[in-house]
């Protein structure tokens, strides 16, 4: 669906090529000009509208994604051509002026710009040069800038001089997609960071260097205040305190994705903890299931959210004995054999209101094998991300005593006969207000039948199936 507000966003290629002109016409008559004698010097011959639209689009765009925007640009350009390009180097070489001139338009024209995500669709393309951004004053603005960092010299030089202009950020991300460990690029992160006002979210991914986690880490010392949430993903801490994260008194969000060295020691680092988190994540953990214990036993008192990818015995007694708060539970890589630990723990979470069984995977076979009286009573929200026969669906259903009022299935193998077992039980129990059905792309004509007489008769409110993940 186009939005004026970010529009190049999930859009086909099909409607990228008709958006674009649009902002075509937004350019000036001296920068049309020249882009057609550019395209001009490689004889391809491009349609640019020849005047001016008297409603100005671009002045409404609040977040730009250059890799949405280079997608745009060459779908239009794809479309637009009627034979075969022999020099496909000159041509790439356009593409990358054009996105650049588009960026100078939005960057210009765009006062409610605030959001910037540096990503590649084109491996050969560059991002405008540093001083592009620095002219238009669009880094004063900036709220929001995710960089997914890969080589090139355009982006190194932007990263290097950003913290002295780009100072008012609310959200910050980087991810180190393509990176040789260069501690340079790891001190303009650390001072980018340094700089900010009022940064409130944070996020790191792919930092394979230990000092490179150290520096960056002491940079948070100058956000510790303002900080409510830091994401760490596939981050190296070996021989890492990670003490700096417990001096954030207003932090309510801490991610660990596929920590790396991550031990016992850093774990007890966070001991005298002074925030009062609200949400704790942590996966990529199986091997040593015993860290993720100790995180919890020494963080988890006022933790209200927990995403866990292990269900050990260790990890459901730190549950059940430092979690007393915790109202959502996400279970990730749930299988059969882990059942024992995994009633235990619901039985003994009782303010528990809401759930979800996921699998990293697709999986076909059933694996929720248990009966819904052991279900915390007090459940409100049920979510299945894994395998279930319909017997076991029926049998988890039908015998749970909790006011279930939304009830999201996400099942590769989900069938009509799902459908009904969801049905007898709104039916029987009148309780259940929100229904979303996941992993399909569309419902046969019987499942839609079934949904309508479900809104109808019982005012379920069925989640759209592209929104289902969100939920």
């Amino acid at each position: 669906m186009y939005s004026s507000f970010r529009p190049f966003h999930n859009l086909s290629p099909e409607y990228q090529s008709k958006l674009l002109p649009i902002y075509l016409a937004c350019l000036t008559t001296e920068e049309r000009a020249a882009l057609k004698r550019i395209f001009g010097k490689i004889k391809i011959k491009i349609q640019i509208p020849k005047h001016r639209l008297t409603y100005k689009y671009e002045t409404y765009l609040q977040e730009l994604s250059f890799k949405d925007l280079e997608s745009a640009v060459f779908s239009w350009l794809s479309s637009s051509l009627r034979k075969p390009i022999k020099d496909t180097y000159n041509v790439n070489e356009q593409i990358e002026h054009l996105t650049s001139l588009l960026c100078t338009l939005f960057f210009r024209s765009s006062k409610n710009l605030n959001t910037f995500i540096i990503d590649k669709f084109l491996p050969f393309a560059n991002i405008p040069d540093a001083v592009v951004f620095h002219e238009s004053g669009i880094l004063t603005r900036l709220r929001k800038l995710q960089i997914n960092f890969r080589k090139a010299e355009s982006i190194i030089n932007l990263l290097e001089s950003l913290h002295m202009h780009c100072k008012n950020l609310e959200y910050l991300e980087i991810n180190f997609i393509e990176f040789e460990n260069e501690e340079t690029i790891f001190s303009s992160v650390s001072n980018l960071i340094s700089q900010q006002e009022r940064l409130q979210e944070l996020r790191l991914g792919y930092i394979q260097s230990n000092n490179g986690t150290r520096t960056i880490l002491a940079s948070i010392k100058s956000q510790v205040d303002s900080i409510k949430s830091i994401h760490l993903n596939t981050v190296n801490f070996k021989g890492i305190s990670l003490k700096i994260l417990g001096t954030c008194p207003n932090l309510k969000k801490l991610v660990f994705w596929n920590s790396q060295g991550l031990g016992v020691q850093n774990a007890k680092s966070l001991q005298d903890s002074t925030y009062q988190l609200e949400k704790l994540h942590l996966w990529g953990q199986r091997k040593q299931s015993n860290i993720s214990a100790i995180i919890i036993q020494e963080i988890g008192k006022p933790v209200k959210q927990l995403w866990i990818d292990v269900v050990s015995p260790e990890v459901v007694q730190a549950i059940i004995d430092y979690c007393p708060q915790l109202t959502d539970l996400r279970i990730i890589d749930y299988q059969p054999k882990q059942v024992p630990s995994l009633l235990n723990l619901l039985k003994d979470i009782n303010q528990l209101e809401k759930l979800t069984i996921t699998r990293e995977t697709v999986v076909e076979m059933g694996v929720i094998n248990f009966s819904g009286k052991n279900i915390p009573i007090n459940l409100k929200y049920l979510r299945l991300e894994c395998g279930f026969t319909t017997g076991q669906l029926e049998k988890l259903l039908m015998t749970c005593k909790a006011p279930l009022r939304t009830l999201i299935v996400e099942y590769c193998k989900f069938e009509f006969a799902h459908l009904r077992v969801i049905s007898e039980y709104i039916k029987t129990t009148k309780n259940l207000k929100v229904l979303g059905i996941g992993g399909k792309k569309e419902y046969s004509h019987r499942e839609l039948k079934e949904i309508e007489r479900l809104e109808k008769n019982y005012g379920i409110y069925v989640i759209p199936l592209r929104e289902v993940h969100d939920w």
